[in-house]
């Protein structure tokens, strides 16, 4: 009897407690690549084929596939068994909401087509789904690092072709580029160079001129907290090259939002890392800052010329507020003043943007056109005040997981949850000049705030950090 004790007794000493064992199988997983590694490779992949020629007649199909696969990956996690204590994001349920209030809107009496409004709510519903089935294929901070390094990579390569399609035009730049874009911003797409030349704004991996701001801005962000972190010194330069490259494809790009908007994240990425009492990290961080943006400028400078000064110092040439209602306050001003209160309940889906570009029905005279270029008044017009209040609500309470994690005690945890806490606060920003929760740069938010999400799991029980 004294041996069965002395046995069992062994037994409960040998076996690991939740959050060990959670670690240990996510440390197993995190030695293998897996579905989402993948899905986020073909995030780039996919769109970087239309910088080859001839992929134009095939762009409608090649801008959809990124967004099915996320749908392929909501309808397998629908399909499949669910364990009770699969991690849950904390914004599920408001998106799932919204994602209701979606369907109902493809009834709306205005809404331009039925197939526009399908693919219109098709689309919130891709861009929103890795909330729901991402967090049960992370396990693991070695897998969410693998994650971020893999979004710098190919973030730093689009910035790197970004720049060579300055430096050689001839070689890099895309034989053709996206007819709808052209169209649209015709007239805005070229600056004259250092010698009169027209420089045309670098499209990166894309067939959209200036296209390579938005992954510059992460590659810049992100090549800064590699280039900090305690890895080979090979690995941080590599690092640091796809931040310079970043930060000079931004500049050249001339989308002067992209710049703020990658300072900004630099900015909120050492404000949770001093709140960690990691504050000689956050001072290294924050100069090494400085020195890109400024080096970066320089090189810039080299490349595009006097436009490059010209174009950015009109961000403090006048009161920041008054440049930024002069380019885009004003539509944010319309969207509540003039939108909420013509549609409060939506304007019907189809009415803005490329679904309707794509599948709308422009002799559909009940449903003319409406332009929306930022994303308040993309809902309001989407939704309402019902999917404005349902998709807001979900941010804030993504926000805050974030916060609460990268604030957290665990070593290991906290400086990759302040990299995402600082990574999607820069899309929230996105909202004031872009519609990103109706592309892929959403779409990379919802990813990244469900593989925390997962990652909040193992941290339980051992940080004291629960997810909010």
């Amino acid at each position: 009897m004294l041996d069965g004790v002395t046995n069992r007794s062994a037994s409960l000493r040998d076996t690991p407690p939740p959050a060990a064992a959670l670690r240990e199988a996510g440390s197993e997983r995190a030695a293998r690549w897996g579905a989402l590694e993948w899905f986020i490779i073909a995030q780039t992949v996919m769109p970087a084929l239309l910088y080859l020629p001839g992929t134009q007649a095939l762009r409608v199909l090649i801008r959809v596939v990124p967004f099915a696969l996320s749908l392929v990956g909501l309808a397998l996690w629908l399909l499949s068994e669910r364990s009770p204590d699969e991690p849950r994001h904390p914004a599920r349920p408001w998106l799932a909401s919204g994602a209701v209030v979606l369907g109902v809107m493809i009834l709306h009496p205005t809404t331009n087509s039925p197939v526009a409004g399908l693919a219109q709510a098709a689309l919130y519903l891709s861009v929103m789904a890795p909330a729901f089935w991402v967090p049960r294929l992370v396990s693991s901070v070695e897998q969410l690092n693998r994650i971020l390094a893999i979004v710098l990579a190919s973030c730093g390569i689009n910035a790197i072709v970004g720049v060579l399609q300055v430096y050689d035009p001839d070689r890099w730049l895309p034989q053709e580029f996206s007819t709808l874009v052209v169209e649209s911003y015709q007239g805005v797409l070229t600056y004259v160079g250092p010698s009169g030349e027209a420089i045309v704004r670098p499209p990166g991996l894309s067939d959209g001129p200036g296209a390579v701001c938005g992954p510059g801005m992460v590659a810049a962000f992100l090549g800064l907290f590699y280039f900090t972190r305690p890895i080979g010194w090979l690995r941080r330069l590599v690092a640091l090259g796809c931040s310079f490259a970043g930060i000079t494809a931004v500049y050249l790009s001339q989308v002067r939002t992209s710049l703020l908007i990658a300072a900004g994240m630099c900015a909120a990425y050492c404000i949770v890392v001093a709140s960690q009492r990691r504050r000689a990290h956050a001072m290294a961080f924050a100069g090494t800052s400085v020195a890109i943006i400024s080096g970066a400028f320089v090189a810039a400078l080299m490349l595009g010329g006097d436009s490059i000064a010209d174009r950015f110092s009109t961000l403090f040439a006048d009161d920041p507020t008054a440049v930024y209602y002069e380019s885009r306050g004003n539509q944010l001003e319309h969207g509540f003043t003039n939108l909420l209160v013509d549609y409060p309940l939506g304007a019907g889906l189809g009415r803005w943007g490329m679904m309707r570009a794509y599948f709308g029905d422009e002799s559909n005279s009940a449903s003319p056109p409406i332009w929306a270029e930022l994303q308040i008044p993309a809902w309001i017009l989407d939704g309402g005040i019902v999917l404005l209040i349902l998709y807001g609500v979900a941010l804030v309470r993504a926000a805050v997981h974030e916060l609460v994690l990268g604030r957290s005690k665990d070593p290991a945890v906290a400086p990759v949850a302040a990299v995402v806490f600082a990574l999607n606060a820069g899309t929230l920003a996105l909202m004031l000049g872009f519609t990103p929760f109706t592309t892929q740069v959403g779409l990379q938010y919802w990813v990244l705030a469900g593989a925390l999400s997962g990652l909040a799991r193992t941290s339980e029980g051992s940080t004291g950090a629960r997810p909010s």
